[in-house]
């Protein structure tokens, strides 16, 4: 970015600072890990120290950019404790990438070594291990995110901030709350299909996990309802349930059963690594290369990305073609949605036993249960400090 080498992601010289003997955990914050990860940056040296230490707050310059002007980006992953007690990641370096991607598109450091990264993460993860519970459906949520601490105020000579900062915090259990909602008639989530807020157009930054892409998810979901079930075009085509890809499950006319989400191309929906993994197993499936995990898919599948509009869902629910309608992320993994509400009317939407089986289908290759041959599942390595190891802390200054 400067022209001169800058300094990348070093796991081996991380500094690690255990909790302290009188650590006691602040009341409301029982659900959070104890630890957090900080690797700072600037753009004259480039990666700073990594440092694994007790979670604290973080503090920053009023006219910092992620203050003045929202330039911060995240992800969303889970780590689950199998049967056998061991940790996994679920595709972690999938969400890197992404991270990278979404990094570019506000101007914040966008270049590391994913195994770099990974090695750190799973020494944070080894650390919280007694903290990641070992039941169905539940799970220790990882929030890594990406922030610029520069002052950001003010139009700047170029748009690339000069200081950030990466971190990784936990905390547990998010989704488990609808993990059952796929589990058959009654059990739906209920959306009501937003007109009132518009969650991302072409050419916008829907495609991409930026903190201001999520500022007004609350503020539009009615009460009652499960989510927003997002819009856009004079048609109505449907986008994203509030943060999670959408499918819906439609009877073909040649006797083909589709599952049809929303293409990637116009830069609307975010490319979400459930959503592609689901895709990556119904579509080897459906071209006879691998059997879907779980018994019970049919053989006559394709999958299909493409606009679906509101229209066509009220006409699949009358004329009997909708076969099914789910949303599909990290938080929530699958779930089924049971009802949406469109312009005043109420619209059931039908179960399908296919969602639960594409749910566990996920939450098995998650949990270690199922072997997709793809080592889709990383097993995270133990790891014990004891004291402060590694190298010997540094002092970075801004540049």
């Amino acid at each position: 970015m400067n022209g001169h080498n800058l300094a990348p992601i070093n796991a081996s010289s991380l500094f690690f600072t255990p909790l302290p003997p009188s650590h006691i955990v602040p009341p409301g914050k029982e659900s959070h890990g104890r630890y957090m990860l900080t690797i700072p940056w600037n753009r004259v040296s480039g990666w700073g120290q990594p440092k694994i230490g007790p979670r604290q707050d973080l503090s920053f310059d009023p006219l910092a950019g992620v203050l003045q002007y929202a330039v911060t980006c995240f992800e969303g992953m889970k780590c689950y404790k199998t049967e056998q007690g061991d940790l996994r990641l679920f595709r972690p370096k999938k969400n890197f990438d992404r991270l990278k991607r979404s990094a570019s598109r506000l101007g914040l450091p966008s270049e590391w070594d994913n195994d770099e990264l990974l090695e750190l993460f799973a020494k944070l993860m080894a650390l919280e291990a007694p903290l990641v519970p070992n039941t169905d459906g539940s799970n220790l949520y990882i929030r890594p995110t990406l922030l610029e601490t520069s002052e950001g105020f003010g139009i700047k000579e170029d748009a690339f901030a000069a200081e950030a900062l990466l971190y990784v915090v936990t905390t547990l259990n998010l989704g488990l709350g609808l993990y059952g909602s796929a589990e058959g008639e009654g059990k739906g989530i209920k959306l009501d299909a937003c007109k009132e807020f518009i969650r991302a157009w072409p050419g916008g930054t829907g495609s991409y996990k930026l903190g201001a892409n999520y500022g007004t998810v609350n503020i539009s979901k009615k009460p009652g309802y499960a989510m927003s079930l997002w819009l856009h075009g004079q048609e109505d085509f449907i986008s994203e349930a509030g943060a999670m890809n959408v499918f819906i499950i439609k009877q073909a006319e040649d006797g083909f059963l589709e599952f049809i989400t929303m293409s990637l191309n116009n830069g609307i929906v975010l490319p979400g690594v459930t959503r592609e993994s689901i895709i990556e197993l119904l579509t080897e499936h459906a071209e006879g290369e691998k059997d879907f995990p779980i018994d019970g898919m049919p053989k006559k599948i394709r999958v299909v990305q493409r606009d679906i509009s509101m229209p066509e869902i009220i006409k699949g629910v009358e004329d009997g073609t909708l076969k099914g309608m789910f949303g599909c992320g990290t938080g929530v993994v699958v779930v089924q949605v049971g009802e949406i509400r469109y312009q005043g009317t109420t619209y059931k939407i039908p179960s399908n036993p296919l969602i639960k089986i594409i749910r566990d289908t996920m939450t098995g290759i998650q949990r270690g249960k199922i072997d997709e041959g793809r080592d889709w599942s990383f097993k995270v390595p133990e790891w014990n400090p004891e004291g402060k190891e590694g190298q010997p802390e540094e002092e970075v200054t801004a540049a």
